[in-house]
């Protein structure tokens, strides 16, 4: 396992997330919330990728430790699996040495590293539970093992937290417990008005490229629209980057496609300034997805820019009762390309653009992180 660099100190509070943490805004502003309301040092644990080596960095200001879980092993699952172990394995070593008063385990595959730290170390924990993991999209674990343990980690945990009041709602009459606390992705940079869109227009997506965000289908509306252009800005496998280039191609609008590598969280006010509007498009090919209440849709409404979005429960009712932008059914490029040139027109646009930024001023992330900072007092008994 990697050490602890020269900064090494009493770790209060461990936060556990399987991923490289670095284009994870959420658990970087629970970091740094944590260390302001409990005091102590926090310390990120998540894992090495090619990009992100192994070992102790900070990433904006926040202590992150990477740790090499990945083997060459045959067949996606078993790696998964071995990775899982080998993360649990680490992590609970480090808490062993270090001693945190809190964990908090962000979503279910780190939830049983954390049991074990409680139990071992006397630690806090906080289950934060980022998606509905038994519906998400891309599930390959049997579902029922699934539910039998996500039941038992929101008895034992000591705070439960969620990102959208959808799945809070589903939680609470799945596992016939109180509805967990929702702290919603919203950015922690401040809004801005956005100035009008350039020319000619471009809608921007930004976030994960894989299927379910309605990437295809706003291809597909783009041949039945002239001009406007589409910039998709995330990290995506090379496989899937290659089919949307295939498919922008077979439309005839590669030249107004492009496909741009992530930025960190910081970086996408500025990336989103000029747009025409932000996309929203979820696809309902989980549960999860047809609950969600996207960071994409707070970044674009800090940015000041109109939002094009799916007619989900949770996504629709935020975009109409707040005047955010266009909601279209999420499968149907002519209802895209129809909503896209609505938001040509001039004052639709600006409507809209002011409506979001009023809507971002309104709900910044100074009320949900005094909402988390609560959840850490009372999980240690404040």
């Amino acid at each position: 396992m990697a050490a602890i660099g020269p900064d090494r100190g009493k770790v209060r509070t461990l936060l556990l997330v399987r991923n490289a943490v670095s284009h994870d805004a959420r658990v970087l502003r629970a970091a740094r919330v944590a260390e302001k309301a409990l005091g102590g040092k926090a310390l990120v644990v998540g894992v090495a990728t090619a990009s992100a080596p192994a070992g102790e960095s900070r990433v904006e200001g926040v202590r992150v430790l990477r740790l090499k879980t990945r083997g060459l092993l045959p067949g996606a699952r078993l790696r998964r699996a071995v990775s899982g172990a080998s993360f649990a394995r680490q992590a609970l070593a480090l808490a062993r040495r270090e001693r945190p008063a809190l964990v908090h385990a962000n979503d279910w595959n780190t939830m049983w590293c954390a049991v074990a730290i409680k139990l071992t170390c006397g630690a806090r924990v906080v289950y934060d539970s980022h998606e509905l993991w038994a519906d998400r999209n891309g599930r390959w674990e049997w579902r029922p093992w699934l539910l039998a343990s996500e039941a038992l980690f929101v008895r034992l945990a000591d705070a439960v937290l969620t990102a959208s009041p959808g799945y809070a709602d589903a939680l609470a009459h799945r596992y016939r417990v109180a509805r967990p606390t929702v702290v919603r992705n919203i950015p922690d940079i401040p809004s801005k008005a956005a100035s009008g869109p350039e020319q000619p227009p471009c809608v921007v997506y930004v976030g994960g490229l894989m299927p379910g965000r309605g990437l295809e289908q706003t291809i597909d509306a783009l041949a039945l629209t002239e001009a406007i252009r589409l910039r998709m800005v995330g990290p995506g496998s090379a496989g899937y980057r290659a089919s949307l280039v295939a498919r922008a191609q077979a439309a005839g609008v590669m030249d107004r496609v492009a496909l741009e590598p992530p930025v960190p969280p910081a970086y996408v006010p500025a990336l989103l300034g000029s747009a025409m509007a932000g996309l929203c498009l979820i696809q309902p090919v989980c549960r999860s997805y047809e609950l969600t209440l996207p960071n994409k849709l707070f970044e674009y409404a800090a940015a000041g820019v109109p939002v094009l979005a799916s007619d989900l429960p949770v996504i629709a009712a935020v975009v109409r009762g707040n005047g955010l932008g266009e909601v279209v059914p999420p499968n149907d490029p002519p209802g895209i390309a129809a909503a896209l040139q609505r938001l040509r027109e001039p004052r639709r646009w600006s409507d809209a653009a002011r409506s979001s930024h009023t809507f971002a001023q309104a709900n910044d992330w100074r009320g949900e992180s005094e909402a988390l900072a609560a959840i850490y007092t009372k999980a240690l008994g404040g």
